[in-house]
């Protein structure tokens, strides 16, 4: 009996061992690289922004310069009315200038979600007051969608961090980090949608050059259309 249970047992087919799932990349190096997506020691570059909302549309062409982590440098170049108008970004804040009034105005922390320019996109979007390392906890994840391997980063912000969002979750490429969307939440319901696309090599590295918004940017009195801005022309120092 023992004799053809052994024999059953080795006529049987195997089974093979499912894979091991690769283990989840370390959290800081996720968070630091999407936090260096765009930024380097020095960069140059010109962006279009499209605006829209149910009562009128335009586009705003925009010049760019940043120098390390903690200066950066916006200008509207057109349309006529807006031109010359500037964000600055420096170790001692935000601030706004306003050609027609010749006036430079600080923007307090409070306001970074509020909309730029009465745009999609919000002053932190534009100039990364926050640190993504610095003033969110993230989880790591494994996520599937349509067939492609996403990672999903689920960020709550540390207690003292000068956000407003209850809650960021961005699905990023499982190889690579490149980020396809951000969802922002007003504690359970998601209340903004970014969109990546266009993945463009700009000097080494490869980023989208096509980011979009979906929903609501704090401070806007209107429900928005989405628009979109986009990277023409990037050139990086030092990485």
């Amino acid at each position: 009996m023992t004799t053809l249970l052994a024999i059953a047992l080795m006529a049987a087919p195997s089974v093979a061992a499912a894979p091991a799932e690769a283990p989840l990349p370390d959290v800081k190096q996720v968070t630091s690289h999407l936090d260096d997506l765009y930024r380097s020691k020095s960069s140059h570059g010109q962006m279009s922004m499209k605006v829209k909302t149910r009562h009128f549309a335009r586009t705003l062409r925009i010049e760019s310069w940043s120098k390390g982590e903690d200066h950066a440098l916006m200008v509207i170049r057109s349309p006529a009315r807006e031109a010359g108008t500037a964000t600055l970004r420096t170790t001692k804040g935000l601030w706004n200038y306003a050609p027609r009034a010749d006036r430079l105005m600080r923007i307090p922390s409070g306001l970074l979600s509020e909309s730029w320019m009465g745009s999609h996109f919000s002053n932190d979007d534009l100039m990364r007051e926050s640190s993504y390392d610095d003033d969110y906890d993230t989880v790591l994840s494994r996520h599937q969608e349509g067939g492609t391997a996403l990672l999903r980063m689920e960020m709550t912000p540390k207690k003292d961090a000068a956000v407003v969002y209850t809650k960021i979750v961005f699905y990023l490429l499982a190889e690579g980090w490149l980020p396809v969307r951000a969802e922002y939440y007003d504690d359970a319901e998601v209340v903004r949608t970014t969109f990546f696309r266009d993945v463009k090599a700009f000097g080494v590295r490869r980023s989208p050059d096509s980011v979009g918004h979906g929903g609501q940017t704090r401070g806007q009195a209107r429900r928005v259309h989405p628009g979109h801005l986009r990277v023409e022309h990037l050139r990086r120092a030092g990485g």
